[in-house]
């Protein structure tokens, strides 16, 4: 008797932290799976496509200023080209720009970036994104690819047939990647001025 309930005890305290272990990893699993991408773009409350970064920094505004002008002529090249409004007694620095994407539809994407540098803070905002390809026209984006993708699951959801699910599917897909790309692009520009305006602090 007294056998069992020590193989017992030694089995619970095996199981019970590689249960908390598993309970872990279905946790953080849920939350990649609720906070992952998802085919969808940002929308404002007007329903246009817009990326947003708020930081804390421990610089004066003219640091900041500073350093997102050195992050322009880095990443962009050739400042004069890129920078539409450029205020440093406001600490406002408007550019119009684009960046390549891996997605079907769009080989770059073009877009304006809004950065208000405060001390001790930036925002920065990127809007009236418009895809640009050799095979069309640029168009802007909007709630019309998030429509497109909303369209496609319902078709894969209502198709009975097995071709033309399949066919569904891969539209939805493709839809999907073109968004995710975009949002890709836009998340690593963003992660990109943060780190070259905290850099030094």
């Amino acid at each position: 008797m007294l056998l069992p309930a020590f193989i017992l005890t030694f089995k619970l305290q095996i199981t019970i932290p590689i249960l908390k272990y598993i309970a872990l990893l279905l946790l953080l699993l849920s939350f990649y799976n609720g906070f992952g991408q998802d085919g969808l773009l940002p929308l404002d409350k007007d329903k246009n496509v817009y990326y947003a970064d708020l930081g804390k920094v421990e610089k004066p505004r003219a640091a900041i200023y500073k350093s997102v002008q050195n992050w322009i002529s880095a990443t962009f090249g050739n400042y004069e080209n890129a920078v539409k409004q450029d205020d440093p007694q406001a600490g406002m620095l408007v550019l119009s720009s684009y960046v390549p994407v891996s997605g079907s539809s769009y080989e770059y994407v073009r877009f304006n970036l809004a950065i208000d540098c405060e001390d001790n803070r930036y925002q920065a905002r990127i809007d009236r994104l418009d895809g640009i390809s050799r095979l069309h026209s640029p168009e802007r984006l909007g709630i019309k690819n998030n429509d497109l993708v909303t369209a496609k699951e319902q078709a894969v959801k209502t198709e009975n047939n097995r071709k033309n699910r399949a066919e569904a599917e891969e539209a939805l897909k493709t839809a999907k990647a073109d968004n995710d790309a975009v949002n890709a692009a836009m998340f690593k520009l963003l992660a990109s001025l943060k780190q070259a305006i905290t850099a030094g602090e």
